[in-house]
């Protein structure tokens, strides 16, 4: 009899540790008993789909809320002196941690120039080699408001800020024609931010002048244009194409 409980005992804990393997290795659902679809390993869900494809009604996925300190590194979560981030190269470490997700809570400063340093508050994704806001704003570029770039003596080499006509104008603070359907607003804010683009986040590009009337031009990191006066005979096609493009 001790035998046969004995076998008894070996046949279940065999069985019970097959079972553990399986569930280890399989598929898994969160959330409810529902299996989860063949080529997902992990599911979040509460029900099947319904007739609107909608597989929870209870909530969905808390991602952790963080404060990121560069787009190029993964701290502080790993800081830049641990020896599998140092020897990078051969530990992986980069590539092994692409699809990392979190939600930045940290917004950097205005006063930040440093690009790998400048965060908004959303959700960002590690690509194997640096952190990536992801964003459904498929706008990555916008044209400032128009304006009058000043024309002195043929000859004249000229500088006009092009950033500052765009904050000048996006805010309502000095600029009597700002006029707003909304009373509160005094800012017209860049997506996510909730601000102005710093000067750090923008890029600068003239896609079109009148070469007529201007010449030898071009633009800084800063949004600042420089441009030759040629001609002061201005027409209807006297104008500039300026293009702001996010980072």
């Amino acid at each position: 009899m001790r035998e046969y409980y004995s076998h008894l005992i070996k046949t279940l804990s065999l069985f019970v540790f097959l079972f553990v393997v399986n569930v280890l290795y399989g598929q898994v659902t969160i959330g409810s008993s529902v299996p989860p679809e063949r080529a997902s390993l992990l599911e979040i869900k509460t029900q099947e789909p319904n007739s609107d494809n909608v597989t929870s009604t209870k909530g969905g996925l808390g991602l952790p809320r963080v404060f990121l300190v560069d787009k190029n590194t993964l701290e502080p979560f790993i800081p830049t002196t641990d020896t599998e981030w140092v020897n990078a190269t051969t530990s992986k470490i980069k590539e092994k941690h692409a699809g990392l997700m979190v939600y930045n809570i940290y917004v950097s400063p205005g006063t930040e120039t440093n690009k790998e340093k400048i965060f908004r508050q959303g959700v960002y994704i590690w690509d194997g080699g640096r952190w990536k806001l992801e964003t459904k704003d498929d706008s990555r570029y916008f044209s400032p408001p128009s304006f009058n770039i000043p024309l002195a003596t043929i000859g004249s080499i000229l500088t006009y800020d092009l950033y500052a006509q765009y904050a000048n104008q996006f805010t309502k603070t000095g600029n009597t024609a700002f006029i707003s359907s909304n009373p509160a607003l005094s800012t017209i804010p860049a997506p996510y931010s909730g601000s102005l683009y710093k000067r750090s986040e923008l890029d600068f590009a003239i896609t079109y002048y009148d070469n007529r009337i201007i010449e030898s031009v071009s633009v800084n990191a800063n949004g600042v244009m420089t441009y030759k006066i040629k001609s002061l005979d201005v027409d209807a096609n006297s104008f500039v194409n300026v293009v702001f493009i996010i980072k």
